[in-house]
Formats: structure tokens, sequence, C-alpha cells
């Protein structure tokens, strides 16, 4: 009998578990920020631009090279890893790969499914929208090694950056709600929510707090809603890369989260109202694909 991913029967899972280990995960987060900023101040420093420095008012780093920025960011992601590793392994007596799959294996081509459809999807989408808009786009003025910089940056980093958010939203708070939570709808919407959320201070809520912020939420709904659906966390772990990997290589803006990274393409005169319903039919589509070939509860 197949085990149910939501409903982690492995290892010891009651709620002064669950509870002891999110302090502990929310102190590795937290110290991850910690060591990102510190390594960020001191390659401000050891730069060699006089210009750079480490804002210690607003936590940010002023005139350093945002290739760079979007480097050391990925420490907090380590620390995100590290923490589900020790508090799975010590607190809930069971494998990291719980939170991946209830199987004794992890499906690669699952993830690797969920992440060539994404990326089609979004490469469609967002060709559609260049042929109907096509002043929005412009080539990046970047030097060709600073985007083959990114270009690894991106292939090595971004995957550890949204297996680390998928494994947190999708997997470990689902299985802790799901605990009392029966109805995959509702749970969900709980989590996904949570997720979008705390996106909400990213500088894409600049265009508009409303759209871009139901942009978010609704990404984090489908998703966890994905995840439950097909009894695992694999497929979204891929979509979410391909989400991340296709804006790192070839869209950049003046608000968003990476920063003036070296994408092969810049968007001016953003839409969120467009944006959102390209949001809306790509997740339609992908979700559709992904229960019919996956669906399992």
């Amino acid at each position: 009998m197949q085990q149910n991913f939501i409903k982690m029967n492995q290892g010891k899972n009651n709620w002064k578990r669950y509870l002891l280990s999110f302090v502990i995960i929310i102190f590795f987060i937290f110290l991850g920020s910690i060591m990102y900023m510190f390594a960020l101040s001191v390659f401000a420093e050891a730069d060699g631009d006089p210009n750079s420095y480490f804002d210690r008012i607003e936590f940010v780093g002023v005139h350093v090279n945002p290739l760079y920025d979007f480097v050391l960011t990925h420490i907090n992601y380590v620390f995100w890893v590290l923490g589900f590793v020790i508090t799975i392994r010590l607190i809930h007596k069971r494998s990291f790969k719980t939170l991946i799959t209830p199987n004794q294996k992890i499906n690669w081509r699952r993830i690797f499914w969920g992440f060539s459809i994404f990326f089609c999807l979004v490469s469609g989408t967002t060709l559609i929208d260049f042929i109907l808009n096509p002043g929005d786009y412009s080539f990046n003025n970047i030097k060709f090694e600073d985007f083959l910089q990114l270009f690894f940056f991106v292939l090595i980093l971004t995957p550890l950056q949204t297996t680390a958010e998928e494994v947190f939203f999708r997997s470990y708070l689902m299985q802790w709600f799901g605990r009392k939570i029966n109805h995959s709808l509702l749970l969900s919407i709980i989590v996904g929510s949570i997720f979008g959320m705390l996106h909400f201070s990213n500088p894409e809520m600049n265009y508009s707090a409303f759209f871009v912020g139901s942009d978010y939420v609704l990404s984090g709904i489908v998703w966890c809603y994905i995840t439950a659906k097909t009894n695992s966390a694999e497929i979204t772990i891929g979509a979410h890369a391909a989400n991340n990997m296709f804006l790192g290589w070839f869209l950049t803006m003046d608000d968003a989260v990476f920063g003036k990274i070296p994408s092969l393409f810049v968007v001016s005169d953003i839409n969120p109202q467009i944006s959102l319903l390209w949001t809306i039919i790509t997740l339609f589509v992908f979700t559709t694909f992904a229960i019919k070939k996956y669906g399992t509860f």
C-alpha cells in the first residue's frame, strides 16, 4: 500500500516535536541571514570598489556587483537545508528524503518532468507576450563572460534556493498542518497563502501590491495542491526551479528580487494584470498535466 506524503507516518511527528523543530529551523534561517550579511559586508570591503559598502541600517549592499550579491544570497539556503536535515533526522527520527517523497527512493524523472514542462510553459507564454508587446523587451547591455558566469551560478545555486523553499512550504509545513487538516484544498490554501505572503517584501510588489501579491499567493496555493494530489514534492521542486532559473537566465527588470543581474533581456513597462493572467494560464495547464499524469490522492 502506497504511503501518504501529507499524512507522513514515518518517524515521530507529534505536535511537540514539530514545535521544537520549527523553532530550530527558524533559528537556522535567521543564522543564514546573519551569515549572508556578514559575507556581503566582507565582500563589499574587499572588492576593490571604493563606492561599495554594506549599509548596516538597511542591511543591503550598496554598489555591490549584483551578480556576486546573488551568489552570496544562497548562503541563506545552505543553512535552511542544514536546519531541515538536523531537525528531521534528530527530532523526527526520519530521513530527509521523507520531505520529498514517501517512497523508498526519490523519483528524479518526476522532478525533471516538472522542470521541463514548466520551463516550456513559461518560455511559451513569455514568447507570446514578446510577440504581442515587443517594445517591452530589449537585449541587456552585458558582457558575454558576465552572462556565462550567471548561467553557471543559476544552474548550480538556484535549485538549492527553490528546493529549500519547497521543502519548507510544500513538505514540512504541509505535513505538519496536514496532521489536523484533512481537506487537500483547504490545506493548500492555508500553506500556499503563507508562502505567498512571505514574498510580499519582494521589490516586484512595487508594480502592484494586489496583482503581484495575488500572483505569489496563487502560485503557492496551486503548487501545494499539486503536491497533495501527486503525493510528493518532486514535481513542484522541478517546476519552482524551472521558473526561477528561466527568470535568472533570461529576464531582469528594475524592481526584481534578483537585482540587476546580467540576464539576457531587460523587461520594461511591466503590466502586473497581464503578468497575473499569464501565471493563471501557466498554472492551469501545468496543474492539469501534472494531476492527469501523476495524480494519486
